[in-house]
């Protein structure tokens, strides 16, 4: 059978239920079979900004083809400034209301964070920073 070695870097990514923007439960269980990206972020971060460009290129690109991206917002609560920032920037992937046991859970010690989750649910790669788009397309292309 499987030992745990055979398995790839990081194991089962943590499963959570966070709402999103408008107030659904997104499960990350009910997305198996898909490649999810979670983008650990918040508004009040130059570099998380910075980047939001080139994941809603991905998202454009990718989505079409299966890729699921969860841009998880680590601000505190005034989701309705959340939101209008969203429309500024013309977001159209999904933005989850984050909890600190979700950033514990995914061990988040500094933003932007991005992790690739695989059809079958397990972590494939954990990229922290800006700039990390090139990495993160070639990963999704392998993954889908």
């Amino acid at each position: 059978g499987c030992t745990k070695k055979d398995q790839p870097a990081g194991g089962s990514a943590p499963n959570f239920t966070l709402e999103d923007i408008a107030g659904n439960a997104v499960n990350l269980a009910d997305l198996k079979g898909k490649v999810v990206m979670l983008d650990f972020w918040a508004t009040w971060c130059p570099p998380c900004r910075a980047s939001i460009p080139g994941l809603e290129r991905l998202h454009r690109t990718y989505g079409p083809k299966g890729l699921v991206i969860l841009a998880i917002s680590l601000d505190q609560g005034d989701w309705d400034s959340v939101k209008s920032f969203l429309a500024e920037y013309g977001i159209t992937y999904t933005v989850l209301k984050g909890t600190e046991e979700v950033s514990d859970r995914y061990m988040v010690r500094s933003i932007p964070m991005i992790v690739m989750v695989d059809r079958e649910g397990s972590v494939r790669k954990r990229l922290i920073g800006y700039g990390v788009e090139e990495e993160v397309e070639k990963e999704i292309k392998a993954l889908l």
